[in-house]
């Protein structure tokens, strides 16, 4: 019976001192915060979002040559994230809305030349002025297509004779 009592003791002496050690190693983090952590990396740390689509009119001779269809996807510290108060998203889709709309050098022949990644350095540089601290990553395009008004369809868009 003793030797049942002692082996029970022994258990939980050895349980409390692991239990000790482990939570000094976690908490031996440097206590100023983000200095010893590691920065977050593409695979681990970092969390992928996508953005809602949006449709962006294209003004051209005073008059809309066509839409430009966009969605993006977004990179952000899974801690951070969670910690705003208000999402990234509404804030790209702002940008990248501005940023496309105010484009005044749309090829409408040749739109494949249009500068996806000064787009995207832009949506990330100003979201992250917004915010004022490094939130985004980066910035990826998941989609990217200007549709000619010609090419539209639709009975509401013809012209009534």
């Amino acid at each position: 019976m003793i030797k049942i009592i002692a082996i029970g003791l022994w258990v939980c002496v050895v349980t409390l001192a692991s239990s000790y050690v482990m939570a000094s190693m976690q908490g031996s983090d440097s206590p100023e915060g983000e200095e010893g952590k590691p920065p977050p990396s593409y695979f681990a740390g970092l969390d992928y979002k996508k953005t809602d689509s949006i449709t962006v009119p294209i003004i051209g001779d005073d008059k809309v040559q066509g839409y430009v269809l966009a969605n993006f996807v977004y990179t952000i510290d899974g801690e951070m994230a969670s910690s705003l108060s208000v999402p990234p998203d509404p804030f790209i889709l702002d940008e990248a809305y501005r940023a496309v709309y105010s484009t005044s050098n749309f090829d409408f022949e040749h739109p494949e030349r249009f500068d996806l990644a000064a787009l995207t350095t832009s949506i990330k540089t100003s979201v992250n002025a917004r915010y004022k601290k490094d939130v985004i990553e980066d910035v990826l395009i998941e989609q990217f297509d200007f549709l000619p008004r010609n090419q539209t369809g639709g009975e509401g868009l013809k012209t009534v004779k």
